[in-house]
């Protein structure tokens, strides 16, 4: 979600002030609303998924954006970001050629002796101006521009900008009307994002080291834009590292991107030697969206990561400062795995459930004696939905589920096959397999929805994936009651359908109605999963519209 933020600068800047039009600053908008306790449910609230491979991943975008003015000169990054240490490794295989200046080895905390991060630094060029075509490159010292202008009713507008290879590229568009949509192809005109799919936010690692163009698209009115445009700097530990302090600026009060590669599984920390009332921190995956919020209005974070991918990090100068900092990254820990079909140890534990690469669900199956328990563990973030439904031969296979502390989430003599909620807090969670009275095989299937936050402003977001060996893809939304929620696919229910329901009460749209699109209010206060269920169990590509309103 995006809001907008004066960029007022100290009078050291108000002679550039004078030359600023206008610029703006988008952030998250707010918190988290206070975790739904979590409620069984004793039929399930969706068919069980199919085993498969990997879904292409959610496109749930960050905030807040940084803002560079327009309507005045910009020049090319050519002098360093960071307040450098001794540099001694330069990258390779960039895609416009380096100068020593424009290449940061960031010493880690500790000896002189020890591992570096290597940190990359690209001049993007993007266009200020709105013309058929042009070209701009970022303010000295930021990772972040905006485009601001005017496009005509279907009108395309075309800028080029350089980027390195895998490194992150980030788009919001916004424009009066919510129609005017972006487009993007790499050097053989293929393009990454196809103008059809009509997005206005989108994201990804990009494929290669070359020029991009990024199309604006008008629609159906004359209407004013503004486009901003993320190149956050890639960040690599040295070998043998786990961790790195980067020092900075948070040059003219805009905030400044760091991206780095971590596993499903492992443990990430980002802290700031500033107090939140300096500078605060976001978090966010490349693919799966929010990690932490602006509006948490912290400088420090750790917890336990969900996918393997690329997250992006991201210094908030509070209140537009020009603040010097030392942000120190790290990721340690083994990434998680998956176990299918389980090990049955003699009930002392099944092993660790992991998730192919952007998917939403896994499957586990094995045999179970008359009382025999065993259990299984996963990495789950807080506010994430979870799912756990076993299914056995005579049907008295039942669950135990146990929170990070070790706590029972609920009474086992319910004896609750199926079992949904909002998670409290991030962590390792248990779900332990119960035996019956027989010998029996069971399936257990472990749902994990993708957190989607609607942006406040736009009150719409559009989500991608593709369900690769038919896996069902799961998404979470928090809404109140009385809210609406409208969903809808880009493809017919042919190839694939809906179904939604929420954590507490259970089922609001059945899968067997076969509906690719949906609306309707909102019966409580809670998280609602929303899944995209393919038809026949086959894969297919989808975009998924969310939107509450």
């Amino acid at each position: 979600m995006f809001h907008k933020q004066s960029i007022l600068r100290s009078s050291f800047y108000s002679i550039f002030i004078l030359l600023v039009a206008s610029a703006l600053l988008l952030a998250s908008c707010g918190g988290k609303p206070a975790v739904v306790a979590a409620t069984p449910t004793k039929s399930a609230a969706t068919p069980t998924p199919l085993a498969g491979a990997a879904a292409t991943p959610v496109t749930s975008l960050p905030s807040p954006m940084p803002v560079v003015p327009t309507g005045t000169p910009i020049v090319p990054t050519v002098t360093p970001v960071l307040a450098l240490d001794t540099p001694t490794t330069v990258i390779a295989n960039n895609p416009v050629p380096l100068n020593q200046s424009e290449v940061a080895t960031v010493a880690a905390p500790s000896t002189s002796s020890a591992p570096t991060a290597t940190v990359q630094i690209l001049p993007a060029v993007v266009s200020s101006v709105p013309t058929s075509m042009g070209a701009f490159a970022l303010i000295s010292g930021t990772t972040a521009g905006v485009i601001q202008g005017t496009v005509q009713p279907h009108q395309v507008l075309a800028y080029t900008l350089n980027a390195g290879q895998a490194q992150p590229l980030t788009l919001i568009m916004e424009s009066p009307f919510n129609d005017v949509t972006l487009g993007v192809f790499d050097p053989s005109n293929t393009a990454l994002l196809d103008p059809a799919r009509k997005l206005r936010a989108w994201q990804m690692a990009l494929p290669a080291a070359a020029q991009y163009t990024i199309q604006v698209i008008g629609g159906a009115t004359t209407e004013n834009f503004t486009l901003t445009v993320k190149l956050p700097l890639q960040v690599y530990f040295a070998s043998g590292a786990t961790s790195a302090t980067l020092t900075g600026t948070t040059v003219n009060g805009y905030l400044f991107g760091y991206a780095l590669n971590c596993a499903e599984g492992q443990t990430m920390s980002a802290a700031l030697n500033q107090p939140p009332s300096i500078a605060t921190i976001d978090i966010y995956g490349l693919d799966t969206g929010t990690i932490l919020e602006a509006a948490s209005n912290v400088s420090s974070w750790t917890g336990i990561l969900p996918e393997t991918q690329d997250y992006v990090v991201e210094v908030i100068p509070t209140g537009n400062q020009v603040v010097n900092f030392g942000l120190t990254l790290s990721c340690t820990g083994t990434p998680g795995t998956v176990n299918n079909p389980p090990v049955n140890n003699g009930g002392t534990g099944g092993g660790s459930i992991g998730f192919a690469p952007n998917t939403t669900a896994a499957v586990l199956q094995g045999t179970i004696n008359p009382g025999q328990v065993i259990a299984y563990t996963l990495q789950a973030s807080k506010n994430q939905a979870l799912l756990f439904k076993v299914e056995a031969t005579n049907k008295d296979v039942t669950l135990i589920v146990l929170d990070p502390s070790g706590n029972q989430v609920f009474d086992p003599a319910k004896l609750y096959a199926n079992w949904q909620m909002t998670v409290h807090q991030t962590g390792l969670y248990t779900v332990k397999v119960v035996g019956g009275a027989f010998t029996e095989l069971y399936t257990l299937t472990v749902k994990r929805a993708n957190m989607v936050v609607i942006p406040s402003d736009t009150h719409t977001i559009t989500v991608f994936g593709t369900n690769h060996g038919g896996y069902i893809q799961s998404y979470s939304v928090f809404l109140s009651q009385g809210d609406t929620l409208n969903v809808s696919l880009d493809v017919p229910s042919t190839k694939a359908y809906l179904d939604v329901y929420g954590v507490i009460t259970g089922a609001v749209l059945s899968f067997s109605s076969h509906l690719s699109s949906w609306k309707g209010t909102m019966p409580a206060t809670q998280e609602y999963v929303i899944e995209v269920i393919p038809t026949g169990g086959y894969l297919t590509s989808y975009g998924l519209t969310i939107s509450d309103k």
